[in-house]
C-alpha cells in the first residue's frame, strides 16, 4: 500500500518504516492515507469524490489535514458529566449465544418423546455440575457440529466455550465426547434436517385450531386430551391483525403468534416442527449488549481509563503490535475477563461539540477571528452534512448521529464493533485528542462475503438473533476474515485525523488509550443506489427507517440540488423507483383494486421530514410515494408489497392512495435529465411511454398490453362524461363518473385526458352544487343573516363565465342578485347623508327582510346603535348635578364621536353650548394661576364656578389652594396658643416647622408667617436649654448657648438663669483642679476628692476625663503589682505558678510614668536588684559546674578522691536553685541549674558503680552493682542527654554493662541446653560468674540448679513430666523409668524392695510439672541457706553410685494390662 498526497503522488517513505507503520499485528493491510493539499481541502465533497475510485476499494481510508488546520476544542468537558456504557470485550466474539434452557429443554423433550419413545429421566452430571444441555449444544454448534468437532478433536475448547474459558483433563474430554454422542447427537440430526428443508412439512396452522372449537394441549407427558374451549382468534404480534390465520406460526412455548411475512427477517415457508420466538429461545439475562453505565466527569473517567492502561502494559511505552495483539487475544478468549466503559454516541446537540459552534460559549484562551474561522469551516463536522452536494441537506429536521455529529469518549480496549451506516451512509470520524484509534474496514464490494463468513463462523448467535449485524455488538477477527478470502484492511487513526468510511462498507475498531472523537455521516449523489440497497434490507428485516428514502430522491429532484455527475447516480434511482411502483400500481390494477385518492401534502414539500409519512403495518417502511387503505382499519396502511397482508377484505374494498400520479414522475425523471443534460444507458436501451423514444419488444408489448386495458374503459368512460357535461347536472351521475375515474388518475401521461376531464367534472360538480346551495337558502325561509347567503358569493358564482354545466336555477339566481343590488345601492345613498335615527330603522328594516345578505346590513346595525348610545350619553352630561362628576375631555370626546358619526340628534346643540361654558372657565382659572395669586381672587373665583358640573382641572387646583389656605390660617392661631401656654418644646417646634413649610408651598403670601419664624427659633433655643438637665453638655456647649439667648432676648427667663449658674461652679471646678494637678507631688486622695465633687455639677468639665485616666492608671498598675509586692512580702516559693521577669521590668519602668505619688514602686525596684545580683551569681556556678563536667570526660582525672567537690558543688547548685524559686520570678536559669544539679548526682553515682573499692568516708558500702541498676542508671543518662560515652567513668560503667551481659547470656543458654554442656564446663561458668564485678545473682542460681543432675540418664533438670522418689526424694524422668502417667506414690529403682509389687496410683497433686525452686524441699536432706555453706556442698558433691538390681518381672504395668 502507499501513502498518497493531496496531489496523488506517492509519499516517500523508506522501506522499513512503511512496513512497521502499514501492517499490525495481525499482518493486516494497511489502507490508503491522504494529505490534500491547501487548495484540495477547501471542499471536503469534491476531495472525497476525488479519491473515491482509488480508496473506496478498501472501503475505508485516511486524511490528514494540512498543517494549518488546527481547530480549537470547543468543550469543557471539566465541567460537562456524560453517561458511559459498559463493556464486556472477552464477550465480543468468545460468548455463547443467548438461550432460554426452558425452552431448549421443553423442544429435546418433544424430540426425544416424538421420535426416540423414551425421556430424560435424570439430570446429567458432569465434572461434579450439572451439565447444562442447551449450551453444550450450542458451542458444538459453534465449532461446526459434532462431526468437525470430532475431527478437529475441539472438545476441551467446547468446554471451554461454555464454561468462561475453564479447562479439562482429557479424559473428561472423551466424557463430554460420549455425553454429547448419547444425548445429543441425534438431536442436531434431527436439526440439521428440519432447517435443510422446510417445504416437506407444515405446521398445524391457527385455522385449523379455529375451525374446530377444540385443542389439543400436552398434559405432563401423557397421552393427549381434548378440552372444550371458546375460540379466540390469535392476533399477530407485529401487525396487531388476527387476519390470515393460514399463515401465522404460533409459538410451542408461549402461543404467541406472528405471520410468517412478519417475522425479521420474513419466512417463505411455514417451518417443520416445533417453532419458538426470539423471545422464548433468548432470555433477558443472557442476551448480550452493552449495560448503561454510571455517569461520569472527565476527570474520573481519565482516572479510570489510566489505571486500566497501567494494569495492562505499566506506566512505560507500549507498541501498537502489542496493543493490538492483546486485545484480540481478549477477544478471542483466550485473554480473560475484562470490562471496560466507553462514553459512546453522545449527542452534541445535550452534552456539547468538540468543534466551535455559533451560539456556544468561546474559550478564553481562543481568539475570536480563529473561533469564527472554524464554525464555518466546510470541514467541522457540524456543517458537513448539510454542505452543498451532499443529500442530507434535503432533510428539514436534525436527526442525531446522522446530521448532527455523535460525542465518543474512548479508554483502552473500548470497541465499536462490525457494522456498517444507517442507509449505507458515508461517514466520516474526527480524532479531537487523546491516544490513537485502531480501525479495521471491509469494503462495500465484499459485504456479502463478509456476511457469510459471519454467519457460517458464529452460526449459533445468527440463529439466536438473525439481526445480529443490527445490534453492533460482535467482532470477529480480520485473521478469520483474511482466512476466508474476504479483504479486510486497518488505519491507524492519530488526533487530527479524518477517517472515512464508504458506502456499505463494514467497519469496526477500538481505542488504544483515553481519547475524543466526533462522528457524522454525510451522503453524495454516487451514494443514491447504495441508499437504494440500504432501504431494501431495511424492508427484508422489518427494520424502521431513520429517513424516507423515497421522499429524498423526490425533493432532491425537485429541488435540481445535483450536478450533471450527481444527475446520473438521481436518475437511475429514480427510474427503478418509478419502474418499481408502476409494475406494482399495474399489478395491483388488474388485481382488482380500482379506488384511489391522493395523500395529503406534506408540511414542507421542499425537504424530508421525519415521521410525517404513515408507515407499513408489516415491513415497517415509510410510505411516501403510495399505500393501500382499508376502511376496516383506517389508521393502519401497508405499502404496495404487502397489500394482500393488510386485511381479509375484497381488493374493490382496498383504497390506492398515492402522492404522485405515474405521469408526474415521469415528468421528475426527464427534469432531473434536462437539468443535467445525461442520459443514462438505461434510458438509450428503454424509454418511458413518455420518451416517444424505441422500446425493446417485450417491454413494448408488455406497456402496450397494460395500456390497451386501460385504455378501453377509459375511452368509455371519457364518452359518457362528456354526454353528462352536456346535460342537465346530476349530482349522482356526476359521483358515479368521479368514483369510476379513480381507476385512471394514478396512471401515466396517457390518462392526461382522463384527469383533465375529471378535473372539470370536479369544477362543474362544485359549481353546481354551489348554485344549488345559494338558491335554496334564498327561496327558503332564512330568518337568520348567519343562514342567509351573501350577495358576494352569489356575484362570484355568476362571474363564472361560460358556465361549467348547465343548471336551471342559474337565472333565478340571476334575478336575486339583481334586486339584492338595487337595495345596497339605496342604503350607499342613505348614509352619504346625514340622516336620522329614524330614517336609519327603517332602512335597516327593510335590509334585514332581504332574502339575501348584505354587508350593510352590519354597518346600519353599528350606525344605529351607535347614535342611540351617543344621545343617550349626551343627555346624562346635559342633566348633570352636583357635586361635578363628568370629566372635561370626556366631554370633548362625546362631541367628536357625534360630529364624527354623521346623524341628526336634538342633544347635539346643547352638547356644543356645554363645551363652549367649559372653555370659558378653564381660561379663567388659567388666567389666575399664570399671575400672583392672592387669597381673594380665588376666593371668588371658586363661588363663580361652584355650581359648574364639568370637572376642570385648572379650576380644582385653584379649589385646592383655598382650602390648604384655610386650614393654615386655623391651625397656626392654635398652635401660637400652645406656645403662650408653654407646653411641649418638642412638639412645639415640630408643628411651627411645619407651619413654615407648608406655608411656603402654598402659593399665597400669608401674613402669620414671619411671626411663625421668630417662635420657631425661640422654641429651638429653650429646646435646647432642656438638654443641658437630660444630658451634661461641655462649657463651651453653655456659653454659647447663653449668647443665643441674649440675642433673641430670653436671658431673664428662669431656665437660662440657673443654667447660668451650673456655668459658674463649673469654672470654679476647673481653677481647683489645675492647682492640685501643677503641683509637684499629687496625692491619690486629693484626686478621688475632685471626681466627687464633679457629680454635683450638670456641665463637661475638660479636666475630669484626665483625672479619672491617671486614676484608672494607677489602679490599674497597682493590681498588675499585686502578684510581685505579694512575692517581695513573703520571699518564699509557695507561689502556684512562677512570675515572668519581663513583666517586672515593665511595671518598674511604667511606674515612672505614674502622675501619682506611691510607695509601692519602690519595693518592686527593691525586688528588680536581687533579681539581676542572682542571676550574676548564678552565671558563675554554671560556667564552674560546665568545666567540671568537661573535665570529667578526660581520662583518669575523675576519681573517687574528687568525689567531694562534686557534691559541694551539687549542693550550692541547689541552694542557688532554691534561693531562685524563693524569688517567685521564672528565670531562665532555673531549668539549667536543675539540669546541673542532676548531671552532678549522675556523676556521684557513676563513679559509686564504677569505682573498684567502693568502700569511702562518704559513701557506705552498697555491695557489687547489678546489671539492673547500670542499665537503669544508663538510661537516666539518656533522659538527662549524657552520652556515656564521652565520660571516662561511664566508658567504664558500660564495659561493665557488656560483661556482664555477654555472661547472663551464656548463662542463659546453658541453663536451657538440657545437659548438652560438661558439668566441669558449668562449674568454671559459674566461678566466672561469681568473679564478675557486677551481681548476677539469679544467673548464678539458675546454673547451680542445672550443675544438679538428677535420673539414671544424669541429666539436669528441665521441663518435662517428671516424679520423685517418696523414700530418697530422687527425681526421674518418666519416660526414663517407662511411666505412662505420673503416679500418686513412686519408689524408685534402688529404693524399691524386691520382689515386691507395686501398683501406681495416679496422685491429682503431682500431675503438675515440678517448679526449680522445690527441688530441695523435695529432699530428706536439708541444704542450708547460708551462701558459704552452700557454695561448699555444691563443690564436693559426688555422683550418686547404685548397685543395679534386677527388676521383678512386672514392676510397673499401664493400667489397661492389669
Amino acid at each position: 500500500m502507499c501513502l498518497v498526497m493531496g496531489n496523488g503522488r506517492v509519499k516517500a517513505v523508506e522501506k522499513r518504516v512503511l512496513d512497521q507503520k502499514l501492517r499490525g499485528s495481525y499482518n493486516v493491510p494497511s489502507g490508503p492515507v491522504y494529505y490534500p493539499t491547501e487548495e484540495e481541502f477547501k471542499d471536503p465533497l469534491e476531495y472525497i469524490y476525488k479519491i473515491k475510485p482509488e480508496a473506496e476499494v478498501y472501503g475505508i481510508c485516511k486524511i490528514v489535514p494540512p498543517n494549518s488546520w488546527k481547530p480549537p476544542f470547543g468543550l469543557d468537558l471539566e465541567s460537562v458529566k456524560f453517561p458511559t456504557k459498559t463493556q464486556e470485550i472477552h464477550r465480543l466474539q468468545f460468548r455463547p449465544a443467548s438461550c432460554n434452557s426452558k425452552t431448549f429443554q421443553l423442544e429435546y423433550n418433544r424430540f426425544l418423546e416424538d421420535h426416540l419413545g423414551k425421556k430424560l429421566k435424570k439430570k446429567l452430571v458432569f465434572e461434579g455440575d450439572e451439565l447444562d444441555l442447551c449450551k453444550l449444544f450450542n458451542a458444538v454448534k459453534r465449532f461446526g457440529g459434532y462431526d468437525k468437532v470430532i475431527k478437529g478433536k475441539k472438545w476441551g475448547e467446547v468446554y471451554q466455550f461454555m464454561s468462561s474459558g475453564e479447562k479439562i483433563s482429557k479424559c473428561a474430554k472423551h466424557v463430554l465426547c460420549q455425553l454429547y454422542k448419547e444425548h445429543l447427537h441425534d438431536f442436531e440430526n434431527y436439526h440439521n434436517r428440519m432447517n435443510a428443508d422446510p417445504a416437506k412439512g407444515c405446521k398445524q396452522r391457527c385455522s385449523e385450531s379455529r375451525s374446530s372449537k377444540k385443542r389439543k394441549r400436552r398434559c405432563d407427558g401423557k397421552k393427549s386430551k381434548v378440552e372444550n374451549e371458546e375460540v379466540v382468534d390469535q392476533a399477530c404480534e407485529q401487525c396487531k391483525s388476527d387476519k390470515h390465520g393460514e399463515v401465522m406460526l404460533l409459538c410451542d412455548s408461549c402461543n404467541k403468534g406472528w405471520h410468517i411475512y412478519c417475522l425479521s427477517p420474513p419466512l417463505k415457508h411455514i417451518p417443520l416442527g416445533n417453532w419458538y420466538c426470539l423471545e422464548c429461545l433468548n432470555t433477558d439475562e443472557e442476551t448480550f449488549g452493552f449495560v448503561p453505565g454510571k455517569c461520569l466527569l472527565l476527570e474520573d473517567f481519565k482516572r479510570i481509563a489510566d489505571r486500566a492502561k497501567r494494569k495492562w502494559f505499566g506506566s512505560g511505552s507500549v507498541s501498537r503490535t502489542q496493543i493490538e495483539k492483546k486485545f484480540w487475544e481478549i477477544v478471542e478468549g483466550s485473554g480473560g475477563e475484562v470490562e471496560v466503559m466507553y462514553g459512546n454516541d453522545l449527542d452534541t446537540s445535550v452534552y456539547g461539540s468538540g468543534f466551535p459552534r455559533v451560539g456556544d460559549k468561546r474559550p478564553e484562551s481562543v481568539e475570536e477571528n480563529i473561533w469564527d474561522e472554524y464554525c464555518g469551516s466546510p470541514w467541522n463536522l457540524n456543517n458537513l452534512p448539510k454542505l452543498k452536494g451532499s443529500m442530507l441537506q434535503a432533510i428539514r429536521h436534525n436527526i442525531n448521529g446522522v446530521t448532527v455529529p455523535w460525542l465518543y469518549l474512548g479508554m483502552l480496549f473500548s470497541s465499536f464493533c462490525w457494522h456498517f451506516e444507517d442507509h449505507c451512509f458515508y461517514s466520516v470520524n474526527y480524532l479531537h485528542w487523546g491516544e490513537a484509534k485502531c480501525w479495521y474496514g471491509v469494503p462495500g464490494s465484499a459485504a456479502s462475503a463478509f456476511e457469510k463468513v459471519m454467519r457460517k463462523t458464529l452460526p449459533d448467535l445468527f440463529d439466536a438473533q438473525p439481526d445480529l449485524l443490527f445490534q453492533l455488538v460482535t467482532m470477529l477477527s480480520p485473521t478469520v476474515l483474511q482466512e476466508n478470502k474476504v479483504p479486510v484492511y486497518t488505519v491507524l487513526q492519530e488526533p487530527g485525523n479524518f477517517v472515512i468510511t464508504f458506502p456499505k462498507s463494514f467497519h469496526a475498531g477500538f481505542n488504544f488509550g483515553l481519547n475524543c472523537a466526533e462522528a457524522v455521516n454525510f451522503a453524495t449523489a454516487d451514494w443514491l443506489p447504495h441508499g437504494g440497497s440500504g432501504a431494501e434490507l431495511y424492508r427484508l428485516y422489518r427494520k424502521p427507517a431513520v429517513i424516507s428514502h423515497e421522499e429524498l430522491l423526490c425533493v432532491v429532484a425537485k429541488g435540481n440540488c445535483c450536478n450533471s455527475e450527481g444527475s446520473i447516480h438521481l436518475k437511475k434511482e429514480l427510474l427503478r423507483i418509478y419502474s418499481k411502483e408502476k409494475n406494482w400500481r399495474e399489478q395491483l390494477w388488474k388485481s382488482g383494486i380500482l379506488r384511489s385518492s391522493p395523500m395529503f401534502l406534506p408540511e414542507c414539500p421542499d425537504s424530508v421530514g421525519i415521521d410525517e409519512d404513515p408507515t407499513c403495518i408489516i415491513c415497517q417502511q415509510f410510505l411516501h410515494l403510495s399505500a393501500i387503505a382499508c376502511n376496516c382499519r383506517p389508521s393502519v396502511f401497508a405499502c404496495l408489497e404487502h397489500w394482500k397482508h393488510l386485511c381479509e377484505c375484497e381488493p374493490t374494498k382496498l383504497r390506492l392512495v398515492y402522492r404522485y400520479t405515474l405521469a408526474e414522475l415521469d415528468r421528475m425523471v426527464q427534469e432531473v435529465e434536462k437539468f443535467g443534460n445525461c442520459k443514462t444507458q438505461e434510458t438509450k436501451i428503454s424509454q418511458r411511454p413518455s420518451s416517444g423514444t424505441k422500446r425493446s419488444n417485450a417491454l413494448n408489448k408488455k406497456q402496450e398490453g397494460m395500456q390497451v386495458s386501460q385504455a378501453r374503459p377509459a375511452d368509455n368512460w371519457l364518452l359518457r362524461a362528456s354526454k353528462v357535461l352536456d346535460d342537465v347536472f346530476s349530482s349522482a351521475e356526476y359521483a358515479t363518473l368521479l368514483k369510476e375515474a379513480e381507476q385512471f388518475l394514478w396512471a401515466g401521461s396517457e390518462m392526461d385526458c382522463v384527469r383533465d376531464v375529471t378535473k372539470s367534472l370536479i369544477k362543474a360538480k362544485i359549481w353546481a352544487e354551489a348554485v344549488s346551495e345559494c338558491l335554496s337558502k334564498v327561496e327558503g325561509e332564512a330568518n337568520n343573516d348567519s343562514q342567509k347567503v351573501h350577495l358576494e358569493v352569489i356575484d362570484e358564482l355568476l362571474r363564472v363565465n361560460p358556465v361549467p354545466c348547465f343548471h336551471s336555477g342559474y337565472l333565478n339566481l340571476k334575478d336575486y342578485a339583481e334586486e339584492a343590488g338595487k337595495l345596497s345601492e339605496k342604503v350607499d345613498s342613505a348614509l352619504s347623508s346625514i340622516p336620522t335615527i329614524t330614517q336609519l330603522e327603517l332602512l335597516h328594516s327593510e335590509v334585514s327582510s332581504s332574502p339575501i345578505a348584505l354587508r350593510k346590513h352590519e354597518i346600519l346595525s353599528k350606525k344605529i346603535s351607535s347614535a342611540k348610545v351617543l344621545a343617550e350619553r349626551a343627555r346624562l352630561y346635559l342633566a348633570g348635578t352636583k357635586p361635578p362628576g363628568i370629566e372635561l375631555d370626556a366631554l370633548f370626546k362625546l362631541k367628536s364621536e357625534i360630529l364624527e358619526l354623521q346623524v341628526q340628534l336634538p342633544e347635539t346643540e346643547g352638547i356644543l353650548d356645554l363645551v363652549k361654558k367649559s372653555e370659558s372657565a378653564r381660561d379663567k382659572c388659567k388666567k389666575v394661576l399664570s399671575g400672583s395669586l392672592s387669597l381673594k381672587n380665588v376666593e371668588e373665583l371658586v363661588h363663580e364656578f361652584d355650581s359648574f358640573t364639568i370637572n376642570i382641572p385648572e379650576l380644582n387646583i385653584l379649589r385646592q389652594y383655598h382650602v390648604k389656605t384655610l386650614s393654615w390660617m386655623s391651625r397656626f392661631n392654635d398652635v401660637m396658643v400652645d406656645g403662650r401656654e408653654g407646653k411641649d418644646q418638642r412638639k412645639l417646634i415640630n408643628d411651627l416647622s411645619s407651619l413654615l413649610q407648608d406655608g411656603a408651598s402654598l402659593g399665597f403670601q400669608v401674613e402669620g408667617l414671619p411671626l411663625v419664624e421668630v417662635e420657631l427659633k425661640n422654641a429651638s433655643c429653650r429646646e435646647k436649654a432642656l438638654t443641658i438637665y437630660a444630658a451634661s453638655k461641655s462649657m463651651d456647649f453653655i456659653e454659647k448657648l447663653l449668647s443665643e439667648a441674649v440675642v433673641l432676648h430670653i436671658e431673664e427667663d428662669e431656665l437660662f438663669v440657673r443654667i447660668s449658674e451650673i456655668l459658674s461652679k463649673a469654672r470654679c471646678w476647673e481653677e481647683r483642679a489645675n492647682s492640685i494637678i501643677l503641683a509637684s507631688e499629687t496625692q491619690m486622695d486629693d484626686l478621688k476628692d475632685l471626681i466627687r465633687m464633679s457629680v454635683n455639677i450638670d456641665a463637661v468639665l475638660p479636666s475630669r476625663k484626665g483625672i479619672e485616666n491617671t486614676i484608672l492608671s494607677a489602679e490599674t498598675w497597682l493590681k498588675k503589682s499585686e502578684p510581685f509586692l505579694f512575692a517581695a512580702s513573703s520571699m518564699s516559693s509557695s507561689l502556684c505558678s512562677l512570675l515572668e521577669l519581663p513583666v517586672l521590668k515593665d511595671l518598674v519602668s511604667q511606674s515612672k510614668s505614674l502622675n501619682v505619688q506611691l510607695q509601692e514602686p519602690r519595693i518592686l525596684e527593691t525586688l528588680l536588684v536581687n533579681c539581676d545580683r542572682w542571676q550574676c551569681d548564678n552565671h558563675h556556678l554554671l560556667q564552674e559546674t560546665e568545666g567540671l563536667l568537661n573535665n570529667a570526660k578526660i581520662d583518669d582525672v575523675m576519681d573517687i578522691k574528687i568525689l567531694p567537690k562534686v557534691m559541694d558543688l551539687m549542693t550550692r547548685v541547689e541552694s542557688a536553685r532554691k534561693y531562685g524559686l524563693s524569688l517567685g520570678l521564672n528565670f531562665d536559669e532555673l531549668p539549667k541549674l536543675q539540669a546541673a544539679s542532676l548531671k552532678l548526682g549522675w556523676c556521684c553515682k557513676t563513679i559509686t558503680l564504677s569505682s573498684s573499692s567502693p568502700s569511702s568516708e562518704l559513701l557506705e558500702d552498697i555491695g557489687k552493682p547489678s546489671l539492673q541498676q547500670i542499665q537503669q542508671h544508663l538510661k537516666e543518662g539518656q533522659t538527662l542527654e549524657i552520652l556515656p560515652e564521652e565520660y571516662y567513668l561511664g566508658k567504664r560503667l558500660m564495659e561493665l554493662k557488656d560483661t556482664g551481659l555477654e555472661w547472663a547470656k551464656r548463662a542463659r543458654k546453658v541453663v536451657t541446653d538440657s545437659g548438652a554442656l560438661a558439668l566441669e564446663d558449668v562449674l568454671e561458668l559459674i566461678s566466672e560468674g561469681e568473679n564478675l564485678p557486677v551481681n548476677a545473682e539469679q544467673e548464678l542460681q539458675a546454673l547451680r540448679a542445672r550443675s544438679m543432675l538428677h535420673c539414671i540418664c544424669r541429666k539436669p533438670y528441665k521441663s518435662r513430666f517428671m516424679v520423685s522418689c517418696s523414700q530418697c526424694g530422687e527425681w526421674y524422668h518418666t519416660f526414663c523409668v517407662k511411666l505412662h502417667w505420673r503416679p500418686k506414690a513412686y519408689v524408685c529403682s534402688a529404693c524399691c524392695p524386691p520382689l515386691v509389687e507395686f501398683t501406681p496410683q495416679i496422685d491429682p497433686a503431682r500431675s503438675t510439672e515440678p517448679e526449680t525452686s522445690s527441688l530441695n524441699q523435695r529432699r530428706k536432706r536439708k541444704v542450708a541457706t547460708d551462701a558459704a555453706v552452700d557454695d561448699l556442698r555444691w563443690k564436693t558433691r559426688k555422683r550418686i553410685k547404685r548397685i543395679a538390681k534386677r527388676s521383678p518381672e512386672v514392676h510397673i504395668l499401664p493400667w489397661f494390662f492389669t
